[in-house]
């Protein structure tokens, strides 16, 4: 019987902690990270201010389960791995862009807590090895496999997964800061990004 109940009851959690997640964003883009309380998310989700402790322990983890969600880390797993089976450029521009387009999404968000994550050693440090470095891992991963199929050159691993991942917190930094050129052609900064990655900068034969 309890067996039975268990996907039942996993959908439940799960949807409340979707519920708290939602209030959460909203209260940190309006208010910041560090103003925002939990009483005022638990009023935003309707619930009571110890239910959100039945499912995240502080601010903190609220935080790091948003960016989480935001970055969809449970599916980059196996869409990395579908992306083996597909063309690597155009992987790259379409997996660029779905991500894009979440962060766009999310942008008022982000850039309420984005300061309190550079300031707050502890919530910085957290940050890194419960979002930053998953990240890392998978993109590493997904990186060595392309080589060993064959599909890119022999690369430093580490230090190229960790250049994208810069190209797009400079982009997203760079928004978050109002710059024109960059807010008109999101939509093409894709495809851009992919030419840079795969042809360089260097002209094409016999221009």
């Amino acid at each position: 019987m309890s067996t039975a109940q268990d996907p039942i009851r996993e959908q439940l959690i799960g949807a409340r902690r979707v519920q708290i997640l939602d209030a959460a964003t909203s209260v940190f883009a309006e208010k910041g990270f560090h103003r925002a309380t939990t009483k005022e998310i638990a009023n935003a989700a309707g619930v009571s201010e110890g239910t959100i402790y039945n499912y995240f322990a502080n601010k903190a983890d609220l935080l790091i389960g948003i960016m989480v969600r935001l970055a969809d880390l449970q599916q980059l797993g196996p869409e990395l791995t579908d992306g083996l089976h597909t063309d690597v450029r155009d992987f790259f521009a379409a997996i660029f862009r779905h991500r894009m387009s979440r962060v766009e999404a999310s942008r008022e968000m982000i850039q309420a807590i984005l300061p309190e994550v550079l300031v707050n050693t502890e919530l910085r440090q957290r940050f890194y090895q419960q979002f930053v470095l998953q990240i890392v891992t998978l993109l590493e991963q997904y990186l060595e496999a392309e080589i060993e199929l064959g599909h890119i050159r022999p690369v430093n691993v580490p230090l190229t997964v960790r250049a994208v991942q810069s190209l797009f917190v400079g982009l997203l930094i760079l928004q978050i800061l109002g710059d024109e050129p960059l807010r008109s052609g999101w939509d093409d900064m894709p495809e851009t990004l992919s030419t840079l990655l795969f042809d360089g900068l260097k002209p094409e034969q016999g221009a």
